[in-house]
């Protein structure tokens, strides 16, 4: 991974009221053997969301009464201001190089949100993972003299936070070799037909209690929740392509019958599936 230090700022001088995300500077550094150390509830007139992420040697974070050491392919992402710091100790023995960016915008609270409930203390992520490339090439570009286009760095913003999520949701998604995963993996390719968790755990040689244990642990929800959206996902697909009737749909994706489908659906989406297929 090819890099460079440097440091960039934007100027937003195209601003629109209540603008979703907004670039504001970011960069690679490198501190050794000098003071860094930012308690982040005093850091008001900063203001914002910083994501930061180690690319040699390591640093400290601390959040929520928990230290942590964030070394290489670790990062963390805070809003300004909170109950949090981070800090190189002064007894460091190699430099901290980090990359950072620094946003605002009335989007990012929900995808900062979203990012706190799958990682509530560190992102780990690979150094060649799309988040991290994305971000190096911008700041390549930048601190070569060129400049954004009208609007490029909203929309830099939400194609980075986006993989940054789905980077965090891919680590919560267990190998297929392992209990849970067999059992995802299961559900997946047989939704339409599987009767109830009974029959998954039935095939896994497990009782349904312990299946409904792991699997909650690993994928922050119930078997029977992740079944029941495959399920809505495929029947939405069918409902918006083809000409089926919602009795068939509903029944060909593993609903007992229309009735039943239409009030699942209605739970997940707060629509009926005729008004969804005509919106």
């Amino acid at each position: 991974m090819q890099y460079r230090q440097g440091v960039f700022g934007v100027l937003n001088l195209d601003e629109m009221e209540n603008e979703p995300l907004i670039l504001l500077d970011g960069g690679v550094e490198q501190r050794y053997r000098e003071p860094y150390d930012y308690y982040n509830g005093d850091r008001k007139e900063y203001g914002g969301y910083l994501f930061q992420y180690t690319l040699k040697g390591s640093g400290c974070f601390w959040r929520n009464e928990q230290p942590y050491e964030v070394s290489e392919g670790r990062g963390f992402l805070v809003r300004f201001p909170e109950e949090s710091r981070y800090w190189l100790p002064p007894q460091a023995k190699e430099p901290w190089e980090f990359l950072y960016l620094h946003f605002d915008g009335a989007a990012a609270e929900a995808f900062v949100k979203k990012l706190h409930s799958l990682c509530p203390g560190l992102i780990e992520l690979e150094a060649e993972s799309p988040p991290v490339r994305m971000a190096l090439n911008l700041q390549q570009r930048l601190t070569g003299n060129e400049q954004l286009e009208h609007y490029e760095g909203g929309e830099f913003l939400y194609r980075f936070l986006c993989a940054l999520l789905r980077e965090a949701e891919q680590r919560r998604i267990p190998g297929k070799n392992n209990l849970t995963g067999k059992a995802a993996e299961y559900m997946k390719n047989r939704y339409r037909t599987i009767q109830g968790i009974e029959e998954v755990a039935g095939w896994l040689k497990v009782t349904p209690e312990h299946l409904a244990r792991s699997f909650r642990k690993e994928q922050g929800l119930s078997p029977s929740e992740y079944l029941t959206r495959q399920k809505i996902q495929a029947a939405a697909n069918e409902l918006l392509s083809t000409d089926k009737s919602i009795e068939r749909i509903a029944r060909e994706n593993g609903f007992s019958n229309g009735n039943y489908f239409a009030k699942v659906f209605r739970r997940y989406t707060g629509v009926s599936p005729g008004t969804y297929r005509s919106r």
